[in-house]
Order: C-alpha cells, then structure tokens, then sequence
C-alpha cells in the first residue's frame, strides 16, 4: 500500500507472508535447539515469515518517464522454524524490528509500461567484532503494466536474504523467486 502525500514523497506499508514445508534427509547430523537429528530418519521442516515494511520515500530525481529515489525503512520480522521427525519436534521464533535504508528507481519503457528496481538492507559487517554478524538485505524487481489509471499488473523477481552471527549461534535465510500481483490505484 503506498500513500503519496506530496509528488516526491511517499509513505509505504508492506506485509509479505511466507511458508515453507519440506521433508527430507539430512547430510549430516545436526542439533537445533539443543536437540540432535540424526541422518537416519527424515527430518519435516517447516518456515513461516512475516515480513512487515513501514517505509518513507523521497524521490531526488524525479521525471515523467521515471524517477529515483531513496528508502528509509523500519522492517519487523516474525520468522518461526520447526524441524520434527519420528523422535522429537523443537521450534524457534525470532521477532525484530529492522532499520534499512535503500534506493529505488523506475523508468518507463512505454507509456503504460514500467521497470522498476529496489535494494535495501543493513548490515554491521563486523561492527562490534567477529562474534556479532549480521545483515539483512531485500532486492526487488518488478515490471507493471498498466491497463488504466487505476488497475495494473506486476511480474518480478524478489529476494531476501537474512544472516546473523552471534557468538557460537549461527543462521542464514535466502529465499528467492518469481512474483506475480497486481495493482490497484484510487
């Protein structure tokens, strides 16, 4: 949902759920949550993502055939992971705002055609030394197509990717993919 209160700048809400389901087996043993899974049985894993974005935009430059800009954005995410088999079930959740900032441009190719491209994230990069890691980073590209002033749709390719490191505890996300949507103008 974008709001746009004045011709450069915009206000954005964003929720982006996420599931994932998969059963397999493991390569390796591993312990998750303090509990061990062995190679032997299959392992059913479970993610589920929510990913909410309250965002400020300021366009710097902005055109008729396009504009760029830049993204201030306050992320919180809600991400929960189960992994069971026969022997045991154990989960963990994760809830935490996130700072990003990020740029974001469009130009469009015809009149009733865009192209618009978006990268934002945070990262400390070793900030407060090698035991404490961490980055997140949302990259976004999309083609609209516009039927009219008030209805469009939307094909592109999203990724995010969420590492952290703390201490002995370590985790990385990277969900990628194709998107379709549509959008609706008032």
């Amino acid at each position: 949902m974008v709001l746009r209160p004045g011709r450069k700048h915009r206000l954005r809400f964003e929720y982006t759920p996420i599931t994932y389901e998969a059963v397999g087996n493991l390569k390796t043993n591993i312990v998750f949550n303090g509990i061990r899974y062995p190679v032997t049985f299959p392992v059913t894993t479970e993610l589920k993502w929510k990913a909410y974005r309250f965002a400020y935009e300021y366009d710097f430059l902005y055109y008729d055939r396009g504009f760029v800009g830049v993204v201030f954005d306050a992320k919180y995410t809600d991400v929960q992971a189960t992994l069971s088999n026969v022997l045991d079930t154990e989960f963990v959740r994760a809830r935490a705002p996130i700072p990003t900032i990020g740029a974001i441009g469009r130009a469009y190719v015809a009149p009733n055609i865009s192209i618009t491209g978006e990268l934002s994230g945070l990262g400390s990069g070793g900030l407060f030394g090698e035991d404490y890691r961490a980055h997140y980073i949302d990259f976004d590209l999309y083609g609209t197509v516009n039927f009219n002033d008030h209805i469009g749709a939307q094909m592109g390719y999203r990724s995010f990717n969420v590492f952290y490191h703390l201490k002995r505890d370590e985790g990385n996300l990277d969900l990628k993919g194709l998107y379709f949507g549509a959008a609706l103008r008032f």
